[in-house]
């Protein structure tokens, strides 16, 4: 208990000094961002959805294209986080968005232990014993965002459509100092829906965040736009299939990772063409 209260105080007040240092170091009282309010999609009947594909994929924010998600004033890590451990964000166990994570719960995942030599002596340093000690988790180790998506082609609009379900932060967690590979932290919802309607989701967060722009400092996007908009860059790790594999589980993309990459470099081509071909029906 006293190792959650720590935390949330911790984030919390990380939280505050990164949100005042995002709107208040201008000359001008910056208002747009914190104004803004989600657009919500267009309403999609079922009956006009001629095909539709879910996609998986994969944003790594050290990518050059990216690295505006881990701006130091406002990473989306800590945003997430922070929105979590608060009680704004719901954090779900997988992609079916039932399973609930409770915040206690939620607070001990990422966080491991290490194994030091403590001297016991202080004569003889060179006598010591075991310890193990605990390692709290940092929004900072999260480096990749699995996003799950439907691409939907609306045949009333003859348009293609990309619907956000689902992002997942990820990590590496770590047992006595041995990796055991990268794992969602939680899965968290990206829209809700009228059945949702006491719940917050992603978009009502990333709405008033904003976004380094390069470009103009007098112009940032929000973290909203920069989803929306698909400004990030990212590869696919799995299309629907019967098997519900992802491509490196495939017994030919299991140890050929330039095949793995070509794979999914081929499904996203086929999406974009896919479109075209439809208007050919």
């Amino acid at each position: 208990m006293k190792k959650l209260i720590f935390l949330l105080v911790t984030v919390s007040s990380l939280s505050l000094s990164f949100a005042q240092g995002v709107y208040d170091d201008f000359i001008y009282t910056r208002q747009a961002v914190q104004e803004r309010k989600v657009v919500p999609w267009p309403y999609l009947r079922e009956a006009d959805v001629f095909w539709a594909k879910r996609i998986t994929r994969i944003i790594d924010i050290r990518e050059k294209q990216n690295q505006c998600m881990n701006w130091p004033k406002n990473p989306l890590s800590l945003i997430i986080y922070s929105k979590i451990l608060d009680g704004t964000l719901t954090p779900y166990k997988d992609d079916s968005l039932t399973s609930v994570y409770e915040i206690a719960e939620f607070a001990g995942r990422g966080s491991d232990t290490s194994i030091v030599e403590v001297p016991i002596d202080p004569e003889d340093p060179t006598i010591t014993r075991t310890d193990t000690i605990p390692n709290i988790f940092s929004p900072e180790n999260i480096k990749k965002y699995r996003v799950v998506e439907d691409w939907i082609f609306d045949k009333k609009e003859s348009r293609m459509y990309v619907r956000i379900i689902a992002i997942a932060p990820q990590f590496n967690p770590k047992v006595a100092g041995i990796e055991l590979g990268e794992q969602d932290l939680c899965v968290l919802k990206y829209h809700r829906d009228a059945t949702d309607a006491d719940k917050a989701d992603l978009r009502e967060i990333f709405i008033n965040m904003e976004v380094f722009n390069r470009s103009n400092d007098a112009a940032r996007v929000t973290f909203d736009d920069w989803f929306e908009q698909r400004l990030f860059s990212s590869y696919i790790i799995k299309e629907a299939n019967q098997y519900d594999n992802r491509i490196k589980d495939y017994e030919e993309f299991k140890d050929n990772k330039v095949a793995a990459m070509l794979e999914s470099e081929r499904i996203k081509n086929d999406l974009f063409e896919k479109e075209h071909d439809l208007w050919e029906y």
